[in-house]
């Protein structure tokens, strides 16, 4: 059987006629050593910027345990510049890559992801915990490029969010150096569900120009935003299965699926 990662081409060029959002055909093979990714055709809830309220002692609300324990799901719990909640989710044995939302100094964000809850509490004790602002709790003193040759001798995945966010969050719009962090970093989340449409549609385009992977999320914090998320998701995930289907039942009748008889 094919694997999800190996018609990455062919699912492009269909997904664009048939206008999907959620890019899950570009997702990367990271996130598959948390995941089995054979399983088709039964929905799977798929969330890798998902926020708790950590810093308000609830860490992960009553609501949103209730959902994700009713469902298969794969998310990272990615909090700003605080691991509390992506510590409680791994505990309570939920299907968590340990995660980060790291601010930076001048308020850029990187979503890093490690492949172990072990290091993900390194990183944070040795280069985020001490580095935190006096007055601006939610950002460092340190800039995005010190913390990319840092990530860069450590086991991660980084993942640029809301690239083409709201206000300061547009990154394409007030940061000049932006083309230089493409170039350091795996992925663009290119669909944030806090975002509009032409917004994502913006961060689609980068991807493709940058040849990076994609990651996808709620950007959640309450469970009416994750509901919202989980409708929209269902939706993009069955019309994801329609078209390998469609795309199974072409291979079976193209040429280049027979076998070669050295004619």
């Amino acid at each position: 059987m094919r694997s999800l990662f190996q018609i990455r081409g062919i699912l492009l060029s269909l997904r664009r006629r048939q206008d999907i959002m959620i890019e899950f055909d570009q997702l990367s093979e990271f996130f598959s050593d948390f995941f089995d990714y054979q399983a088709r055709g039964k929905f799977i809830y798929f969330d890798f910027h998902l926020h708790t309220t950590a810093s308000q002692g609830v860490i992960i609300p009553p609501s949103i345990l209730a959902v994700l324990s009713g469902n298969t799901h794969l998310i990272s719990v990615t909090d700003h510049n605080d691991i509390r909640g992506a510590i409680a989710a791994c505990e309570r044995g939920m299907n968590n890559v340990p995660g980060i939302e790291l601010v930076c100094e001048d308020g850029f964000e990187l979503l890093v992801y490690f492949r172990t809850l072990d290091q993900l509490e390194a990183f944070y004790i040795e280069d985020v915990e001490k580095n935190k602002h006096c007055y601006r709790a939610r950002r460092t003193t340190r800039g995005v490029d010190y913390y990319l040759d840092l990530l860069a001798e450590r086991d991660c995945y980084l993942s640029i969010p809301h690239i083409n966010g709201l206000a300061q969050k547009n990154y394409l719009k007030h940061l000049p150096y932006m083309k230089s962090v493409l170039k350091r970093v795996n992925a663009v989340e290119t669909y944030n569900h806090a975002l509009p449409k032409n917004r994502n549609i913006n961060a689609q385009i980068v991807r493709r120009a940058y040849q990076l992977e994609a990651t996808f999320g709620s950007s959640a914090l309450i469970a009416r935003e994750l509901m919202s998320f989980y409708r929209y998701l269902g939706k993009e995930e069955r019309r994801h299965h329609r078209m390998l289907e469609g795309l199974f039942r072409q291979s079976m009748v193209s040429p280049l699926a027979q076998s070669w008889t050295g004619q």
